[in-house]
């Protein structure tokens, strides 16, 4: 008998760089140390439409062959999966675990009965908030866990280069809803206030298809003060935010949840300026590991930005508070209280 079997998405590209993905292998690699690669069974869901009967057969043999199921579903997966492997689990009784990724859970359930019936039947639903267990609770799952996002903890020294331009970012899907247009508009604000350019953005991540036109359009009309850089493997993010003089994180999407970007700032020591959206102000301590600013204020973010720059003393205070918000988010103090719960 194995330990663990994770039903979950794999492979590698752009598509790739979701922070679905990322924390899925993040998980898988974590429990491969701790226990060995030969006692983690992968069912690998990548393109199961094309072949549904096959899935359903590796799911129901890596079910009965592992103590323990993890599955980490994307919104199209959560239809099928939960029930999926709550059926089969009838036959074998093992511990389920489902590995909630973002905000979206508890909106969802609400609206399909029968996969929250199916939810139910896991032994844990970890999900990476606090407000959304209390939510998944409110909808009857009495099984919610918390289980909040997590990185290998790096100790970094954070010194940064300070020659001018100073850089900041994004680090995130290239969508609208990102607010890639708000950080434009933070850095020109923030170069106005200070009456020179001192400040120049870099945007990374995967352009999705639909912003292609617009986000464009938004760097040639910005050409002076940003550019796109691209994306990153998950093992150069922290060698790339760490050449940052801050990461500002100006996101509207629907379906944050506890975004590894934050976790990333922390790790890299470079102080993060958000929005205050979500489940953000449940991640970011305001003035100590980072700043918040009122939603989709880009001017109280530039001014916060330019705080940064003309005081030193506050910079170092907020890098050392990342410092101590990657020791409370590292993998081995948040996965091993998932560890304790396996069987």
């Amino acid at each position: 008998m194995k330990k663990l079997a994770i039903i979950g998405q794999y492979g590698t590209g752009p598509k790739y760089l979701t922070g679905q993905a990322v924390k899925t292998v993040f998980i898988t690699d974590w429990m491969k140390r701790r226990y060995g690669e030969n006692q983690i069974v992968i069912v690998n869901t990548y393109g199961w439409k094309k072949h549904p009967f096959a899935l359903v057969s590796h799911v129901f043999k890596a079910i009965k062959g592992c103590e323990n199921v993890m599955i980490f579903p994307a919104p199209h997966g959560v239809k099928i999966f939960p029930g999926l492997v709550s059926a089969i689990n009838g036959l074998f009784h093992r511990r389920t675990f489902f590995i909630v990724i973002g905000g979206w859970l508890a909106t969802f359930l609400k609206k399909h009965s029968y996969i929250r019936r199916a939810t139910k039947k896991f032994y844990a639903v970890c999900a990476e908030t606090e407000s959304l267990v209390r939510d998944l609770k409110d909808i009857g799952l009495e099984n919610a866990w918390y289980l909040p996002n997590c990185r290998d903890y790096v100790d970094l020294d954070g010194n940064k280069d300070m020659t001018e331009p100073l850089h900041v970012c994004t680090y995130s899907r290239v969508t609208e809803s990102k607010g890639i247009s708000d950080a434009a508009a933070v850095v020109n604000r923030a170069n106005a206030i200070l009456k020179k350019k001192v400040f120049f953005l870099d945007v990374f991540g995967a352009v999705d298809p639909s912003y292609k036109d617009d986000f464009e359009k938004l760097c040639r009309e910005n050409s002076d003060v940003m550019s796109y850089e691209g994306t990153r493997n998950a093992d150069e993010t922290l060698t790339t935010l760490g050449k940052q003089f801050a990461l500002l994180f100006p996101t509207y999407y629907e379906g944050e949840c506890f975004a590894g970007t934050v976790l990333d700032a922390f790790l890299s020591r470079t102080p993060i300026i958000a929005n205050t959206w979500k489940f953000n102000s449940e991640v970011i301590r305001n003035k100590e590991d980072g700043f918040l600013y009122k939603f989709r204020d880009t001017d109280e973010a530039a001014e916060i930005l330019v705080s940064l720059y003309r005081d030193p003393e506050l910079y170092k205070k907020i890098q050392q508070g990342c410092a101590e918000s990657a020791v409370r988010f590292s993998s081995d103090s948040v996965l091993s209280s998932l560890a304790d719960k396996m069987k």
